[in-house]
């Protein structure tokens, strides 16, 4: 198994933070296509899909940090 890439003050800085209705929440769960179960910091656990333009750009894995944009 690989080692855990290590952010960057550059790539922190570039990092996008949660604005308006936005929250971060930890991959709990990865459920096939393009599913994940994300506990967010509002305490809610909430069933996420991983948008098509960042499917293979970005691989999220168990423990994760995501920013989640909820629809409802």
């Amino acid at each position: 198994m690989g080692k855990r890439k290590v952010i960057s003050e550059d790539e922190f800085s570039n990092m996008m933070l949660p604005e308006g209705r936005d929250v971060l929440g930890i991959a709990e769960k990865l459920l096939g296509f393009d599913r994940v179960l994300v506990k967010c910091q509002d305490g809610h656990q909430r069933l996420c899909r991983i948008r098509g333009k960042m499917k293979r750009r970005a691989w999220i894995r168990q423990g994760d940090i995501v920013l989640v944009s909820p629809w409802d």
